[in-house]
């Protein structure tokens, strides 16, 4: 039981006793590099994936470009974000930019179908339109990012950083890149 009781903490990253080092060692460069191009390849191949589905939904390319240059511009911005404040990435906070991709070009089909479904129509309506998918993202983000804000604070190592770019993402997300998307939209159709 107690050794039970060990492991779980282990794994959570807090120990209930102190701990002392007695011996320290490294990670082969190759693996790193490993971890660097597995990483890499996951997100491309999650937005290529994205992408076909858009595509298959949309077959426009004046509507599947701009999502996925909208979701490329997400991805650097998260990873610029992670660059400034010197943030290591781990395979959990990998994790957590693939999660905000699905929440991402959820959230851009909603601004999509919103605006398509009412044909071409005046600014102050398309705005409308647009405003009433915002009210369903920022719920939905709120939601996400409350729920992620809790992950994050129980301490729980390696989440943690799935919780924090996960919320960073969405910040990035509803504050930069969808009303951005939105602009582009609006003058694309």
């Amino acid at each position: 039981m107690r050794a039970k009781e060990l492991i779980i903490h282990m794994r959570a990253g807090v120990l209930p006793v102190p701990v002392e080092i007695i011996a320290s060692g490294e990670v082969p460069a190759y693996l790193g590099a490993k971890f660097k191009e597995g990483s890499a390849v996951a997100m491309l191949l999650a937005l290529l994936l994205v992408s076909i589905i858009i595509t298959v939904r949309y077959r426009e390319k004046k509507i599947v470009l701009p999502i996925f240059f909208t979701l490329v511009a997400e991805v650097l911005a998260i990873l610029g974000f992670a660059a400034v404040v010197g943030w290591q990435l781990d395979l959990p906070s990998i994790a957590g930019i693939i999660a905000v991709i699905g929440t991402g070009v959820d959230q851009l089909v909603m601004i999509t179908d919103e605006v398509i479904s009412g044909g071409k129509t005046a600014s102050r309506i398309y705005r409308r339109r647009v405003s009433f998918a915002y009210n369903i993202i920022f719920a939905s983000a709120a939601t996400t990012i409350v729920a992620m804000l809790a992950l994050a604070s129980m301490a729980l190592g390696t989440l943690r950083g799935f919780a924090i770019v996960t919320i960073v993402g969405l910040l990035i997300g509803i504050f930069v890149t969808r009303p951005a998307y939105a602009r582009i939209l609006e003058h694309i159709l």
